[in-house]
This record gives C-alpha cells, structure tokens and sequence, in this order.
C-alpha cells in the first residue's frame, strides 16, 4: 500500500541506502512498519538512531494527509519497484524509494540531462535551444531542473519541437517554481510532460532542497551536459553526481575570461567530454543512422534556406523576404550558424549550400 511506502520515505536518520536495505530485507515497506527491534536490527547498515526513528513513529497521520493531498492536487506517486522507475535510475544510491510527480510520466530507457547557468550568455542560450531541439527529433528524453536559464531554454526548445522533457524540482511537483514561469510550467503539462519531486504535494522550494533535486536530475539521466557554469555553479554539483554514478558527462568549451564558462572550461581541462554537437553524444551514436539522416534533412529544410546562396544578403532583406522580424529572424539564424548551415559575417548572411 502507498501508505507505508510513503511512511518509510518521511522516516528521520533512514535516508534511501537504508530505505533500499530495508526492502531488500523485507520485501514491502508494510512488513517493515510492523516489524520489531529485534528483526530490524539484522539489516545491513541500522544504526540506534533509525531504530528508534522507526519505532517512535508508528503513526500513518502524516502520510494519509500527504496522500489525500496528492490526489487533491493531480500529484502521483512513484514508487521504487514500479516499472517506469528506470532501472538506471535505480543504481545511484541517492534516489528516493518514493517519487511525487504531476503530468505524464512515460517509460523512458536513456534520457540526457541538460544543465547550467540561470543568468546564461546568449551562446549558451543558442546552445540549450539547439541540444533541446535535435534531442527531441531523435525522440531522447531531456532532464534538467526547470530553473532559469539554460535549463528552461533546452526544455522548451525540446517540448516545442515535439520532445519528451522531465522537470525535477526542489519542491513539490505542484508548485511551479520560479513563480515567472508558470506560463511554461503549464505549457509543459499540456505537450504531455511531467514534473518530478522527492517532495511531497505542498511543499514550498526551500535552498536546501536543491542538492537532492541536482542528484535526481543526474540519477535520471544516462548523459549530462553541462552548458555554461560559472566557477561556483550550482550545477556543478549535478556534474559531480553524474561522476559519482558513472554518467557520461560532457562540458560546452566557452571563450577565456568569460565568466559563465569558468566551470565548464575547468571541467575540460580536468578530462571532462567536450561537447562539440549532437554527435558528441553516445545516445545519439547509438541511434539507427536514419534518425540522424533525419536531423539532418530537416536542417537542410528549413524554411530560411530557400531565400539563401552563396552569394550575400543583408539582414534586413532577409526578414523582408521570410516575413518574420529581425529578432525573430536572429533567433533562427543563430541556431542555423550553429548547425554549420549559414555564416554570419556582421550584416551580412551567406548560406552554405
């Protein structure tokens, strides 16, 4: 039953290893909640303290209100023996034995996590939105943590472009946090996206909660990129747990002196993966070569494309001709300079087929 699952979950001094041998040891967490002294003490890894956590808090109170208030607020529950638990996910010590989500929770076999800076370069902007974009066409997951920034670009990027992407939060997965983005929360819940909390329904974001929230978007990803971080990033914690867990992890190279790519610069010149496109990717090498022939053509494709050659044409004639304005124009043409489609040549654009 949910109810002794979520029991175990909220126990003071039993974190997840212990949770885990708890199970292992019992099989179900009711068989734990009635269990004794004496038999709990044979699990591997029992201290004094989760002894006397477990047998002073017999009471289900707190959990059947979590509970009632789940189902109040369309959150649901994920539990470790479910089989849209990745089993990936399941191999970092760190994940929780009880997940809280809201929206469309999809088995997924690989996913990439996609993290970095809030306040990001208009490079990193560039480079989330064209990771989120691509990995979506080759229908790959992407896992970042919903925060301003890179995290949100590459999200959106992907739901826009018909992808699947997963939200970890550090608060409950009905509170949408920041608070600004919550035209983007429910645009995500609308494309069939999910979010996903170690936190129960209620649960205000709190600075704390960020590192556990760092640990699942790694735990949930089999590759982790890095955009930009500076020096003292927040998002460098996620790198760690991705090294801690064996994730393959690649670092976006950045201009000297730029601030936001200190971090990421430092993880290259530590043996970290560049990240040099799509392909970097072990995911996406494993992939049939017709998807990636796909990217391809759809690149070749667009709409922009057309009204270039080799020979030069102004910005300004550009927008004319595609009908779009010059802001929306450079968002296209900067991810097409990126894909080696186009060159910009300040003014000037010349296409490269």
């Amino acid at each position: 039953m949910d109810v002794y699952w979520v029991w175990l979950s909220r126990l003071k001094y039993v974190g997840p290893v212990l949770q885990k041998q708890l199970i292992a040891h019992f099989h179900c967490p009711k068989l734990i909640y009635e269990a004794g002294e004496e038999s709990l003490s044979g699990v591997p890894k029992m201290t004094r303290n989760a002894l006397e956590s477990i047998g002073l808090n017999r009471s289900l109170k707190e959990t059947e209100m979590i509970l009632m208030a789940a189902e109040k607020s369309g959150v649901r529950l994920l539990l470790y023996n479910d089989v849209n638990y990745p089993d990936f996910a399941k191999e970092c010590k760190e994940s929780p034995v009880v997940l809280y989500y809201r929206g469309q929770l999809k088995p997924i076999k690989n996913a990439v996590g996609v993290v970095g800076a809030r306040w990001c370069t208009s490079y990193g902007k560039k480079i989330a939105k064209q990771i989120g974009e691509e990995l979506a066409r080759l229908n790959i997951p992407v896992n970042s943590g919903f925060a301003k920034g890179i995290d949100s670009y590459a999200q959106a990027a992907c739901a826009r472009h018909g992808g699947y992407t997963i939200s970890f939060l550090g608060c409950g997965p009905d509170i949408c946090y920041p608070t600004e983005q919550r035209q983007l929360y429910h645009e995500f819940l609308e494309k069939g996206n999910v979010f996903i909390s170690q936190f129960p329904p209620g649960t205000a974001p709190n600075p704390k909660f960020f590192l556990s929230r760092n640990a699942l978007i790694s735990a949930w990803s089999t590759e982790l990129v890095i955009v930009e971080a500076g020096e003292q990033s927040g998002a460098l914690t996620t790198v760690d747990f991705a090294i801690k867990n064996n994730k393959r992890v690649y670092a976006v190279p950045n201009h000297i002196g730029v601030q936001e790519g200190v971090g990421t610069n430092r993880l290259l010149s530590e043996g970290i993966s560049p990240y040099l496109g799509i392909q970097s990717l072990q995911c996406v090498k494993d992939k049939r070569p017709l998807d990636v022939e796909l990217i391809e053509k759809v690149k070749r494709e667009h709409p922009i494309l057309k009204f270039l050659s080799e020979s030069p044409i102004t910005i300004q004639q550009l927008s004319h001709l595609a009908k779009l304005s010059e802001d929306q124009l450079m968002d296209q043409l900067l991810d097409l300079e990126l894909t080696k489609e186009i060159i910009m040549r300040g003014n000037l654009v010349y296409g490269l087929h």
